[in-house]
């Protein structure tokens, strides 16, 4: 299903987590795939996935444009980009904020976006596919998320951006919003109280899994996803939807399931 042989594709950021499961999902849909993640033993990693590394960061317009010549030197086109890259500060409020790690989160998590939009519409194939992950912080407001949250607010308006700059060439460009995923970032984290939490409040009442996210990723690169752009994508069981949540006290003025005046 959604076959994309012949396809090439660019994942940054494939070496773990969602991104590595994002690349798996590709290479055995029939892509051909370049990862571009900054990790030094990216060689060893790439291997074992069976794609094509490029040590990159995204940050950097020069590297952006780089691996998209690196993917075109070794597969001879583009038709995929999926912008995976990003740092994760959260935990960090106002009060605990600076101008460093603002730069930074922006520089990686937005910056490393649009110039992937920028050298898509440059470089891509048309009827291409360009995949933007964002996150359920840039839909929520969440305490502790003011660098994060504000990066990933930009990433679902840039993609609406690239959407009706880069439709002449017929290429889709769509965001993803995880929730709370069962990856290192949220794992490795001793007694993470977000687990609890999240489980709590999450309609579906669980944390997700990459793979999850890979499928839904994978559908948008496929031809069959033609028609979908400028759009952001939730997959959070529920969490942006609403409360699960809320104590309420019907008022005096509802009497046996009517609504009555002047009570």
């Amino acid at each position: 299903m959604f076959p994309l042989a012949n396809k090439n594709a660019i994942v940054t950021g494939g070496l773990s987590g969602i991104g590595r499961a994002i690349a798996k999902r590709l290479v055995s849909a029939g892509a051909r795939v370049l990862v571009a993640d900054r990790r030094a033993d990216g060689d060893r990693l790439a291997s074992s996935l069976g794609v094509k590394f490029l040590q990159t960061d995204v940050s950097q317009e020069e590297q952006v444009a780089a691996m998209f010549d690196t993917a075109q030197k070794h597969f001879g086109s583009v038709n995929i980009l999926v912008s995976n890259a990003g740092i994760q500060p959260l935990g960090i409020g106002f009060e605990q904020l600076n101008g460093e790690l603002l730069r930074r989160t922006l520089d990686v998590n937005v910056n490393g976006v649009a110039f992937g939009i920028k050298h898509a519409l440059l470089s891509m194939a048309e009827h291409g596919r360009v995949i933007n992950l964002a996150s359920f912080v840039g839909l929520l407001a969440t305490p502790g998320g003011t660098a994060y949250a504000t990066s990933k607010a930009a990433v679902i308006h840039l993609t609406r951006l690239g959407a009706i700059e880069l439709a002449r060439r017929r290429i889709t460009v769509n965001a993803i919003s995880p929730g709370t995923i069962l990856t290192p970032a949220v794992t490795e984290i001793p007694d993470n109280p977000e687990i609890a939490f999240v489980e709590r409040r999450t309609p579906l009442g669980r944390l997700g899994r990459p793979e999850e996210v890979a499928a839904l990723c994978h559908f948008l690169a496929s031809d069959e996803a033609a028609y979908i752009t400028g759009q952001n994508i939730a997959i959070d069981g529920g969490l942006t939807a609403g409360w699960t949540e809320y104590d309420l006290v019907p008022p005096a003025n509802i009497q046996n399931g009517r609504w009555v005046d002047d009570v």
